[in-house]
């Protein structure tokens, strides 16, 4: 009888007679189980994947007196939950893209690499590949994991294949226990998240190791004493303060909230379908389980997940597969969103109670459908939403994932029209995240992005699995890399009683404001550089051009430094002199704010001592705005300004973005009254292209660009 079904294979094991069972679960005995199984060399491939992943040894026989069947011995060595799963099978886009490239560049002239930060290629023909190996596996496992593709190396651009050895198959297992540390120094069995299969390539045999990451509570693990992180291509050894965060970190956790029990609820007041719908997604990836026919079959799943303790109902149990999570979590499993309009018409408002993942959906669906979208007249109409879906996507699901789930209150999600996005959820961040200094005349309140900082790492992992959520510390890199890209403006934080205020601000970083002001230093600015910025040199000193103004306001902005983005631009900068570091600066979170220069606005002084006092306190508002603007072209930029370019800056300095078309045209008409009048005094004078200067004649202004004798 030939017999190649996984899922057969499942069920002879597990219906043996029941004495063979009761030896099956002793795991000092040695139990043997012999099937008759046609010789089939696929069939024993996947038999001994199974065999290995359920913590078996088997071994294979040929029995000739049965016409060549094969006589499986299996001897069980311990029990482990995976005796209830099947074979695993590989289906990763990540590997079949991969291998599928590699083919490619085999067949062709034309090479492909394909290493990336998730992507490693090892040769394994020398012992210094196998520990190059486990050191890679060990970044992986402390990063956002990865697959390494066993039995070809990279030299020249070219791929060499030398094929995998099936020989080294023990090592592959062995990876599973002997290899990896934590803190302590204490072995772990990573086993559930380092997973191998086989695939051919050309006429050899390449073996695919994936490795999951650990999750927070886990991390970090070290080989040989040395704990590695992946950046880039590269293994990286993590640096002894990031340990001690980390550390610290956990010590916190111990007593994880997520996992508290939840009153008066049981098993049964979970959810089968949502148990099973869990299931089918873990079967997306590498590691697959069976589905539960009923929640009394789910327990040993349920325990495994965190989702129950001594088979009670645990709080990330209710939030991923309560059938009715707030009935007994009241607003933990609750999301209040608005949108607000001034004028009260098309308010709207709605209550989302439920489990985290619809309450995520739903969030997403309400925010989505009530942003604006508009259309790009130099992109064929293409539509551009106010906040890129994405980004919306990553601030919900953060929220919930990150909340604090001892306080009893709901997460509030606020869509204001034409000014900004809020998300508000119960908590705080560590205070090592903030890092405050008020003490000089530059305050700087931002928060150090890359410590660890989810309350709920189990809550985290499940997401993941989701795709929910990416890896740690992504959402604020992707709040930072949306604004740098100028698909949003500078997000900021409001953090105050047990509440944390996201707001992201309808526009873009470089909006008409900020072009205006690096146009009036743009002369300033090529003059340290030694040449004009480049648009990422414009893009980093608006970030920090904005996040010093939100500062001044109390406002939390997210750190920028070299160690996280635009590392080059910050150093141009830098050497230039337009960065300099603030008196809160470390060695592991570098402070930097711009030049003084470039944060004035407002040079009355210098007014006063030209045009004398008496005028100056004359001029109303307007009038002085147009002052000081053409004082900062004049003098930082050697150039002027038209009525028309003066205006809508007056407007943004006086009113803010949203424009009142009454406000603008009365102010545009304002404008033109008082350059018409300061040129006939001759405070200002007009260029070629009619644009107004201060007249140098009259105030001989200390420009950069003034000749000496």
């Amino acid at each position: 009888m030939a017999l190649c079904s996984t899922n057969r294979l499942n069920h002879n094991i597990h219906n043996t007679p029941r004495h063979h069972n009761h030896l099956l679960r002793r795991s000092t005995f040695q139990a043997f189980l012999y099937l008759r199984i046609g010789k089939d060399s696929f069939f024993n491939f996947i038999f001994s994947h199974a065999c290995r992943k359920f913590n078996f040894e088997a071994h294979f026989t040929v029995n000739a007196n049965r016409d060549l069947d094969t006589v499986v011995e299996i001897k069980k060595t311990y029990l482990s939950r995976h005796t209830r799963q099947q074979a695993l099978i590989m289906k990763s886009t990540l590997i079949d893209e991969t291998l599928f490239r590699i083919k490619q560049s085999l067949s062709s002239d034309e090479f492909i690499d394909v290493e990336t930060s998730k992507v490693e290629l090892k040769d394994l023909s020398t012992g210094n590949d196998w520990k190059s190996l486990k050191e890679t596996i060990c970044a992986f496992l402390n990063t956002d994991g990865g697959i390494i593709v066993c039995g070809i190396r990279e030299k020249n651009k070219q791929y060499i294949l030398t094929g995998f050895n099936r020989n080294n198959e023990g090592r592959l297992i062995d990876l599973d226990s002997k290899f990896f540390k934590d803190d302590r120094g204490v072995l772990l069995n990573v086993s559930d998240h380092i997973h191998f299969d086989y695939f051919p390539m050309q006429d050899k045999e390449v073996a695919v190791i994936a490795i999951f990451p650990l999750s927070d509570d886990l991390k970090y693990v070290q080989f040989n004493e040395i704990h590695y992180e992946r950046k880039l291509t590269g293994d990286c050894q993590i640096p002894q303060p990031k340990l001690q965060r980390h550390r610290e970190y956990k010590a916190e956790l111990e007593y994880a909230k997520e996992l508290a029990l939840v009153a008066d609820a049981s098993i049964k007041n979970l959810s089968l379908d949502k148990i099973n719908n869990y299931v089918n997604l873990l079967n997306r990836e590498i590691r697959n389980e069976t589905l539960k026919p009923s929640i009394v079959k789910a327990k040993p799943f349920l325990a495994n997940q965190h989702f129950i303790r001594e088979e009670k109902v645990t709080t990330l149990g209710m939030l991923v597969c309560g059938a009715d999570p707030y009935h007994f979590l009241g607003a933990r499993a609750e999301v209040n969103a608005y949108f607000d309009t001034d004028s009260g018409i098309g308010k709207d408002k709605k209550l989302f109670r439920s489990d985290v993942i619809t309450l995520m959906e739903d969030s997403f669906r309400f925010v989505w459908g009530h942003i604006r979208v508009a259309r790009s007249v130099t992109d064929g109409g293409k539509s551009e939403p106010e906040y890129p879906e994405q980004l919306v996507r990553e601030v919900i699901n953060n929220a919930l994932a990150h909340r604090d789930y001892t306080i009893d209150g709901f997460v509030s999600l606020t869509v204001e029209p034409a000014q900004y996005l809020e998300v508000r959820n119960p908590g705080s961040f560590k205070e090592k995240m903030k890092l405050i200094h008020t003490e000089t005349d530059v305050p700087v309140r931002r928060l150090i992005h890359g410590i660890p900082e989810s309350k709920n790492p189990k809550l985290a992992g499940v997401l993941k699995v989701f795709d929910k959520l990416e890896g740690q510390s992504r959402g604020m890199s992707f709040l930072i890399n949306a604004a740098l890209e100028n698909l949003t403006d500078l997000p900021y934080y409001i953090i105050k009683d047990n509440l944390v205020t996201l707001r992201i601000p309808q526009g873009r970083l470089l909006d008409e404001g900020v072009a205006v002001w690096l146009a009036g230093y743009s002369g300033y600015i090529t003059s340290k550089l030694g040449f004009s910025p480049t648009e990422q040199q414009r893009q980093v000193l608006a970030y920090f051009y904005k996040s010093e103004l939100l500062n001044r306001q109390r406002y939390f902005t997210i750190l920028l430094n070299e160690s996280n983005n635009h590392f080059q631009a910050i150093e141009a900068l830098r050497n230039a002199g337009l960065l300099d570091e603030h008196e809160a600066s470390s060695e592991e979170a570098p402070v930097f704010i711009l030049d003084r220069t470039l944060l004035r606005t407002e040079f009355h002084k210098e007014l006063r001592e030209l045009m004398g006092g008496p005028v100056l306190n004359s001029l109303d508002q307007a009038a002085l705005h147009i002052l000081n603007l053409t004082y900062q072209y004049t003098v930082y930029n050697d150039g002027g300004l038209k009525a028309s370019e003066l205006t809508p800056e007056i407007y943004r300095r006086l009113n803010g973005k949203q424009i009142i078309p009454r406000k603008y045209e009365s102010l545009g008409r304002q404008v033109r009254k008082h350059c018409a009048q300061l040129e006939g005094e001759g405070i200002l004078v007009r260029d070629e292209k009619k644009a107004y200067r201060l007249n140098r004649n009259y105030i001989q202004p200390q420009s950069l660009f003034s000749k000496k004798d």
